[in-house]
């Protein structure tokens, strides 16, 4: 086996061995996003918001989906450098470059997804606080409130003629216009006071929007960056997989 052939296979099998851990961290960024209880009531709202689009769950999902998939790869380039396998090697660049199209797709699928949200959040966050807030996501919407420190999609008069105010008596609605998740807790401010909203000071005057959005971008950031990194690392791979092919080919004819 020459030098360069010996090179090649070195870097192939210490790649694929960085490779399996680039797996394990895909696969634990999406499952990061599906279990973490705290960032399924952000998804709940943002998916209400978006009429029932769900793209960062999906990416989640194509995130474990490709995790799992990079460790059958990371097999094959493997046993391939080590048998010195053509038909493995083969599979390994393949299978490295149906990941880094896949990866590519969900890049682009995400930032889509991003570019829509903005447009979409503006009346989406106003529309889910009028229809659902007090029904299935009052938790969810109380929790982004107290986690972002704000109140309503657009501001405090997302909840008027909201159902959960136009459920309530006239006594009740004229002592709360907002909920307690908008409030300032303070020594001196009470949630009646809070509530009833005539003093700014006492609650959350900004609406959730564009501390969602941000929200949303910066998540959407992890999963291209970590797309990015793995794609690069595949770049290389495939690099050293063709190399060492060839480098097969050469000292096969040399040794004959």
């Amino acid at each position: 086996m020459s030098c360069c052939s010996g090179i090649a296979r070195f870097l192939l099998i210490t790649f694929n061995f960085i490779f399996w851990l680039s797996g394990a961290a895909i696969l634990a960024v999406g499952i990061w996003i599906l279990v973490d209880k705290n960032l399924q009531e952000y998804l709940d709202v943002i998916k209400d918001a978006m009429g029932n689009e769900d793209a960062l769950r999906t990416s989640a999902y194509i995130l474990i989906g490709f995790g799992a998939f990079v460790f059958l790869v990371g097999f094959c380039g493997c046993c391939g450098a080590i048998r010195k396998s053509k038909c493995l090697l083969g599979f390994y660049i393949l299978f490295l470059v149906i990941v880094c199209a896949g990866e590519l797709a969900a890049g682009v699928y995400v930032a889509i997804y991003q570019g829509d949200a903005e447009d979409k959040l503006d009346s989406g966050l106003s529309k889910s606080i009028k229809e659902n807030y007090g029904d299935k996501l009052q938790g969810a919407w109380d929790f982004v409130q107290t986690e972002l420190k704000c109140c309503g999609g657009l501001g405090k008069d997302d909840y008027l003629n909201s159902t959960w105010y136009m459920s309530k008596s006239v006594t009740d609605q004229a002592a709360e216009k907002i909920p307690l998740s908008c409030c300032v807790v303070t020594d001196g401010n009470t949630a009646t006071d809070c509530q009833m909203a005539d003093n700014t000071d006492n609650y959350h005057t900004d609406g959730c929007k564009d501390s969602l959005l941000s929200w949303v971008k910066d998540h959407t950031v992890i999963m291209i960056g970590v797309g990015c990194g793995i794609a690069a690392l595949e770049i290389f791979g495939l690099i050293c997989a063709i190399c060492f092919c060839r480098h097969m080919d050469e000292d096969k004819y040399t040794s004959n």
